[in-house]
C-alpha cells in the first residue's frame, strides 16, 4: 500500500481495499478454515481405519495360529476389501500366501502375491511380493515370469536375497557357472547368518550337474 499524507487518507484508503477485497478476504479465511477442519477430519479417518485394520489383521494372525483358515481368508479379504489404502491389506496377503504355500496351495500364493504387486500402497511390501512371487515362478519352472520379476530395481538392501534368487533361477536354466557367481554374490553381501545357506547352495551344484 503507497504511504498516504494524513491519517485520514490512511483510513480511508483502508476503507476502500476493505470495501473492495472484504468479500474476497472473508471468502479466504472460511475455505481455509474449511480446508483446516477437513485436514483434519481426513487425518482422524485415516487414523479410525489404520486402527480398525490393525485389528483385522491381529485376528488373522490368531487364526493362523489356531490352523482356522476359513476365518484367515474371510479376514484377508475384508482387508483386501476395505482397507486398501493401509498396509495391513498387503501384510494380510503376504500371510494368507504363506499359509496357502504351507498348504502346497500355490495357484492361491500366485493369487494373493499378485494382488499385493497390482494393488499395495507401500513400495517395500510390492518389493517383497515380487520376490516372493519369483521363488513360486522358479519353483514351477514359469522361468521367464521369474525374470522378469528379478530384473526389476530394487534397493540395495536386498542386494543379497536378489542375487539368491538369481543364483536359483541360473541353476534351474543350468547355467551352473553363472549362477556360482550369482551366489557369490549373494554371499558377499550377506549378513553372518546366511552364509552358512548360501554356501551349501552354492557347494550343491557341483553335484547337481556339469558347470
Amino acid at each position: 500500500m503507497a504511504e498516504y499524507e494524513t491519517e485520514e487518507q490512511q483510513v480511508k484508503a483502508i476503507k476502500d481495499w476493505w470495501k473492495e477485497n472484504g468479500r474476497s478476504v472473508v471468502a479466504g479465511v472460511v475455505i481455509g478454515v474449511a480446508g483446516l477442519v477437513g485436514w483434519k477430519g481426513w487425518d482422524a479417518y485415516q487414523e479410525q481405519q489404520s486402527l480398525a485394520a490393525s485389528d483385522r489383521y491381529q485376528a488373522m494372525r490368531s487364526s493362523i495360529l489356531a490352523q482356522n483358515i476359513e476365518a484367515v481368508v474371510q479376514q484377508a479379504g475384508e482387508l483386501k476389501n476395505n482397507y486398501s489404502s493401509t498396509p495391513y491389506a498387503s501384510l494380510g496377503a503376504l500371510l494368507l500366501a504363506k499359509a496357502h504355500a504351507e498348504k502346497g496351495e500355490q495357484a492361491a500364493v500366485v493369487e494373493n502375491l499378485q494382488w499385493v504387486i497390482d494393488n499395495g500402497k507401500q513400495e517395500t511390501l510390492q518389493e517383497i511380493a515380487r520376490l516372493r512371487l519369483a521363488r513360486v515362478y522358479i519353483a514351477q519352472n514359469e522361468l521367464d515370469q521369474a525374470q522378469s520379476l528379478i530384473d526389476q530395481d530394487y534397493p540395495l538392501a536386498y542386494r543379497s536375497l536378489l542375487a539368491e534368487i538369481r543364483g536359483d533361477l541360473l541353476a534351474r536354466r543350468g547355467d551352473l557357472a553363472a549362477a556360482r557367481s550369482a551366489y557369490d554374490e549373494a554371499i558377499a553381501a550377506a549378513g553372518e547368518e546366511d552364509v552358512v545357506y548360501l554356501r551349501m547352495k552354492r557347494d550343491n551344484l557341483g553335484v547337481t550337474g556339469k558347470s
